[in-house]
């Protein structure tokens, strides 16, 4: 490929090596051959800042790049590549998943427990704001699974027929979703998974204020509404399909697959638990519907499983990996694993 031995060129055939996993071409991976670079975290950390620039050109071609055996070994050393870029404003106020700050702009990936697996999506698409570039760092790979499933986006939309993607871009998508009223004993969810999968708002707002909440929720775009059990109700419209800002290209940009309440997105077991427990309940944890509020059958977006199933990748981590994915343009997920797992991301604007 011509591109890529023209970015090979611009950044050293000495230097580095970048090549493609098999059999895919998601991600590009980058590898030292200086062995400076592997070794002293400041000087990876000087030739990535000296670099950046040409690695966002990199990424608006191939979408994600995972840079392996570089001189990545801790938070910090993540730190001083995620100063570089614009954090992405509100951080992960109102997010959807349970996730710990770190330190300065980095977070743990999230706390969804291992058992699940998380389905492929674009961080944040739910909401009027979302950050346009992620960076995970591997502290810690799992000893079984725990892969980072990858996803090019722009191909799925390919694959999309054309007569759907017309209708969901007219129609847009509303994503309503719930969070439960602060802990306490009396209100704690029994099953484990429920806790972190129902999350109270004064976790997912950073705050024990309902005032306070309210004005994020107008900071954030959410429309908002308490319910008579003390949780919160949210909820955004938003476009299903986005024109990435600097290719133009028409992607598609939501999180309909992973928020919808169906089986093939939350498994047999998954499906029947949310159906049991929230069947008469005024609000589940996640509902997505069309813009104008009318309910989306599975049937009617089987094709995007599909899509997403047949360009999926999973890469397996290694101790000192970074991946930098255009958040646009790649979706991304999580397999089930055993042992201990650190990876941990920053959000960029």
């Amino acid at each position: 490929m011509e591109q890529l031995k023209h970015f090979q060129e611009l950044l050293g055939s000495s230097q580095v090596h970048c090549g493609f996993l098999e059999p895919k071409r998601l991600p590009l991976v980058i590898t030292p051959i200086d062995t400076t670079l592997s070794a002293d975290s400041e000087a990876f950390a000087t030739w990535y800042r000296h670099n950046q620039a040409l690695f966002d050109r990199m990424l608006l071609e191939f979408g994600c790049l995972l840079f392996r055996g570089f001189a990545l070994r801790d938070s910090s050393d993540f730190q001083a590549i995620a100063h570089g870029y614009p954090e992405h404003a509100f951080g992960y106020i109102g997010g959807a998943t349970p996730r710990k700050h770190i330190t300065a702009k980095v977070y743990e990936s999230t706390r969804i427990p291992a058992t699940l697996r998380i389905g492929l999506h674009q961080e944040k698409a739910y909401m009027a704001n979302f950050p346009h570039k992620l960076a995970f760092f591997c502290r810690q790979p799992s000893t079984e699974g725990g892969e980072t499933v990858l996803c090019d986006m722009r191909a799925v939309t390919r694959r999309l027929p054309a007569q759907l993607v017309e209708h969901f871009r007219a129609a847009r998508i509303l994503y309503v979703r719930n969070f439960r009223a602060p802990s306490t004993p009396e209100n704690q969810p029994r099953n484990a998974n429920m806790r972190e999968y129902h999350r109270p708002w004064d976790e997912a707002f950073l705050t024990d204020d309902p005032q306070r909440v309210e004005q994020l929720c107008r900071d954030t775009q959410l429309d908002h509404r308490w319910l008579e059990d003390g949780s919160l109700t949210v909820s955004h419209i938003g476009d299903a399909i986005l024109n990435h800002p600097l290719t133009g290209d028409a992607i598609w940009f939501n999180q309909l697959s992973t928020q919808h309440n169906n089986a093939r997105s939350m498994g047999e077991q998954g499906f029947a638990y949310i159906q049991r427990v929230f069947g008469d309940k005024p609000a589940r944890p996640y509902d997505v519907r069309l813009g104008d509020g009318t309910p989306i059958p599975e049937q009617e977006i089987a094709p995007v499983y599909d899509a997403l199933e047949a360009e999926q990748v999973a890469v397996a981590w290694r101790s000192g990996d970074m991946l930098l994915i255009d958040n646009i343009a790649v979706a991304h997920g999580r397999n089930p694993f055993k042992g201990e797992r650190d990876v941990q991301v920053a959000l960029f604007d």
